[in-house]
């Protein structure tokens, strides 16, 4: 442990109290600030971290431990973090630590404690403790989430844990059978989540039994909670929770289903869970055209305004919906908890469509973000998007928009960057002047890069893997044929089922679209430029 703390004090500009004097005090019962040396916001996971493990196991085992509860969550905070591939390479040792000690800690499912049975439930990454667990536990709202666990963990070849599913769900009844019936098909989508359709319309009749919201209510609230426990907070929880593939064919599903039975407040939900999966995968989008196309008519604003974002997001998959995107321009609706109106989504659906009806005043109404004072929202839930991003792919339109982009460029003239101007740097990317990013220095090294591109986001990834990449296939697409080995990159990034984005909101899809239009050009033999891209490495002074 003094040694890893020595080499870390070599690595870090600011070190606070060793991590093996922690320990003492932690054992000691006295105050400790675990996260901020076991985690770092800027570095991720400690490299004492591993070392650092059996004792923080041995010490939260001991059940009269005034501190328990904190080295718990600290414990919980690492295991979470140590699930991200980087955490790896910047701790090394860490996920054989991990495997070592992970069992240890399952005897504290059997807990009298409450809170150390949810925190243990969180670490535990294996079936058979849970299968002994499960019958035995009094707590209706926590056996729920013990269901949805066992299905994450379990092997899809483990009888056992999908006879124990099983027989929940076709053994529920009584008052409370609804609320037993989901949590087991819970479980049992994600133990198939590679076989989304098995379980999809036995899961969407559960949610809409009529009798589900009140059992989910009276049987999930957790005790203490101000909060209960409702059917729609569970399904955009569990959303968040599942794969994201399986996540994205459930809610679409329950969307359609939903509306069809009248239910506008569980096709909102739906659309609020389906959200995320649909900016991360490509393979989410070709799901919601049809369904999203069918709900821009429905009597609920919200409904209207999720389906009108989520078409602004498909692009031109949108098209054949167009008129009836045109036909919600005058709607003023929206929701109170998002940004922007039902028409602000259904005119940047069209500009996405490259609808020319759109066109004329589109600069104005894209830049009224800009002319308002406060703007609220998530950066990663449905909102209008930001003028430049809006209007970056509308370059075939130039000749109608350059007038209204350059009177916005002059808008900025008087502020202290109109050079920055969005709309200055908008009519540079569209002449082909805006500075794009320098190639890497080996351009055939970064290229290969995109190899080693995993299939899902991890904690801490190079930001600039993509971009450097792409920027490294386009200059040796100058250059002339792509050797066998980045042939081979480019095919693998092109395959993956992932955004070729650093970022995590609307501009994701945005950006990837360009990134894979220029690795296929590259691939087909053309010679390419890194395209200009959304703005995420500078801010927007206007």
């Amino acid at each position: 442990m003094t040694m890893v703390d020595e080499a870390w004090r070599r690595l870090a500009d600011q070190v606070g109290e060793p991590v093996l004097e922690q320990l003492r005090r932690a054992a000691r019962n006295e105050p400790t600030t675990w996260e901020l040396s076991l985690y770092r916001w800027d570095k991720g996971m400690d490299p004492a971290a591993p070392a650092a493990l059996p004792f923080l196991v041995a010490l939260v085992r001991e059940p009269d431990r005034p501190n328990r509860e904190e080295l718990l969550n600290t414990l919980l905070h690492l295991v979470g973090v140590g699930r991200q591939e980087a955490a790896e390479r910047i701790a090394p040792g860490w996920a054989a630590a991990w495997r070592e000690h992970r069992t240890t800690l399952e005897p504290l499912l059997a807990d009298p404690d409450l809170e150390v049975r949810r925190t243990a439930l969180h670490l535990t990454e294996r079936a058979a403790p849970l299968l002994a667990r499960i019958p035995e536990e009094s707590e209706p709202w926590f056996r729920a989430k013990q269901l949805i666990r066992l299905g994450e963990v379990a092997d899809p070849a483990d009888d056992a844990a999908r006879a124990l599913l099983t027989d929940t769900l076709n053994g529920a009844d009584g008052p409370d059978a609804a609320a037993h019936r989901l949590a087991a098909l819970w479980g049992l989508a994600a133990l198939d989540a590679a076989e989304p359709e098995r379980w999809a319309d036995q899961w969407v009749a559960a949610v809409l039994d009529p009798a589900a919201p009140a059992a989910v209510e009276r049987l999930w609230t957790e005790p203490d909670d101000d909060h209960p426990a409702t059917l729609g907070r569970e399904i955009i929880w569990t959303g968040r929770s599942l794969p994201l593939r399986l996540a994205a064919h459930l809610t679409v599903r329950l969307a359609r289903a939903a509306a069809e039975a009248g239910r506008h407040e569980l096709c909102e939900v739906a659309l609020d869970a389906g959200w995320h999966p649909l900016l991360a995968l490509p393979s989410a989008g070709p799901l919601w055209p049809a369904t999203a196309g069918a709900l821009l008519s429905s009597p609920a604003s919200e409904v209207r305004h999720r389906a009108a974002a989520v078409l602004a997001v498909l692009g031109r998959a949108a098209a054949p919906y167009a008129d009836a995107l045109h036909a919600l321009l005058a709607d003023a609706d929206g929701d109170e908890f998002l940004d922007g109106t039902t028409a602000d989504q259904a005119r940047w659906a069209l500009a996405r469509i490259g609808d020319p009806r759109v066109l004329p005043g589109l600069v104005r109404r894209l830049t009224a973000v800009e002319r308002e004072n406060g703007r609220g929202y998530a950066t990663g839930d449905p909102r209008r998007p930001e003028p430049y991003d809006a209007l970056l792919p509308l370059h075939g339109h130039a000749a109608v928009l350059r007038p209204q982009v350059a009177e916005w460029a002059r808008e900025g003239e008087s502020h202290a960057w109109p050079w920055n101007h969005p709309g200055a740097r908008l009519l540079a990317a569209w002449d082909g002047t805006a500075d794009g990013p320098k190639p890497p220095s080996d351009p055939e090294t970064a290229a290969r890069g995109l190899l080693r591109v995993p299939p899902a986001w991890r904690y801490k990834e190079d930001r600039n893997l993509y971009l450097d990449a792409v920027a490294a296939v386009a200059e040796l697409s100058r250059r002339g044929p792509l050797s066998p080995g980045v042939r081979a990159a480019v095919e693998h990034a092109l395959s993956l089922d992932r955004r070729l984005s650093p970022l995590h909101d609307y501009r994701a899809v945005l950006d990837d679209e360009r990134l894979r239009e220029v690795l296929r050009s590259a691939l087909d033999g053309e010679a390419v430029v890194m395209p200009p891209l959304s703005h995420w490495e500078q801010a927007d002074f206007e």
